[in-house]
């Protein structure tokens, strides 16, 4: 997990120590101040939240190591400061386009947060402020996005595609037997047509090593998370197969496979609204969101404190990076305030 889907800018270089005072500017977006004080405020309302932050650890250091008990470590700082400014960015674009966030946008954008940020029981968790501030983000990234694109995402259009693509969002539970050859597939296949156990044969014969050991079992998702994690071809196959079925041997990249769609649930449409809206959009809402970061980037009037670092570009990308490189207590740790 990670702290947003923002691509935001490069690494942002953070030293802060607790001599900042509350006025001084962490950094400057087109005359838009982010101060030190509301960069430990968004530092502190998230690490407040307990159980997003052990979901964070999964994937990324959120404290620090070797200078106390009470430090907070750099790349998360750096996050968090990297994505204040990429949402900056996006809300002087919202601006120019003159978007203003409806009560459906807000409402789309609340589950979208609830997904981004741990799911809806860890998302409670968040002050009341800061659930205010992540639905506001998440609600503003979507509707940018998707006027660069000129789609439309609105609840009337978010229905009609999960109206007409209602099997792309089922939540699938599959197993596999995955041989090397053809003849071993159509054996292990007529075995089960008269009435072999799956499980069995699969822990048996399949040479998956990651699902043979628990009967071929491969875990459930949509079609989406199929294609991610398994591939076209395998999530075309579950994609329209019944639950308790089985498919006759198919040629994957990977060899012979026979699957068992095990269980099939239709998702309710007010759990998928992240997720339809990703459908629509595809791969190109996200680019153009990368895109306009990295342009806005470079025609921004962005500034950082001494402190933190400076604005520097690298290849397409433009953010900010650290002035010097300083000793690692003080590059690696981010004291928070009250320590």
């Amino acid at each position: 997990m990670r702290l947003s889907r923002i691509l935001g800018l490069l690494a942002v270089g953070v030293a802060l120590t607790g001599c900042v005072t509350s006025s001084s500017a962490a950094a400057t977006v087109n005359g838009k101040t982010i101060t030190s004080a509301e960069l430990l405020s968004e530092v502190n309302s998230i690490t407040a939240n307990k159980a997003f932050v052990k979901q964070l650890e999964a994937s990324q250091p959120v404290y620090g190591q070797g200078v106390s008990s009470n430090t907070y470590n750099m790349s998360f700082v750096d996050e968090v400061l990297n994505r204040r400014i990429s949402m900056d960015l996006i809300e002087n674009e919202a601006q120019k386009f003159g978007i203003k966030l409806t009560s459906q946008d807000i409402a789309l954008g609340r589950v979208d947060a609830e997904q981004t940020f741990g799911g809806t029981s860890v998302f409670d968790q968040f002050s009341k402020e800061y659930q205010a501030r992540l639905i506001k983000d998440s609600a503003m990234l979507d509707v940018v996005e998707a006027r660069l694109v000129n789609a439309d995402i609105s609840l009337n259009a978010l229905r009609s595609y999960y109206t007409a693509h209602s099997a792309e969002f089922d939540n699938i539970c599959s197993s596999q037997i995955l041989v090397s050859t053809q003849a071993q597939a159509n054996s292990l296949y007529q075995q089960l047509q008269q009435g072999a156990n799956f499980a069995a044969l699969a822990k048996a014969n399949s040479g998956d090593p990651n699902t043979a050991p628990n009967g071929g079992a491969v875990g459930c998702g949509t079609f989406a998370n199929y294609v991610s994690a398994l591939g076209s071809q395998y999530a075309q196959i579950v994609k329209n197969m019944a639950a308790k079925t089985i498919a006759p041997p198919a040629h994957l990249p990977t060899g012979w496979a026979i699957i068992q769609v095990t269980s099939r649930t239709t998702l309710p449409f007010d759990q998928l609204t992240p997720q339809i809206r990703a459908a629509i959009l595809g791969t190109k809402g996200q680019n153009a969101i990368t895109n306009l970061l990295n342009s806005a980037a470079k025609g921004a009037s962005i500034t950082v404190n001494s402190r933190y670092g400076h604005i520097a570009t690298s290849g397409t990308s433009s953010g900010v990076s650290p002035l010097f490189s300083p000793a690692p207590s003080l590059l690696n740790f981010f004291v928070p305030s009250g320590s």
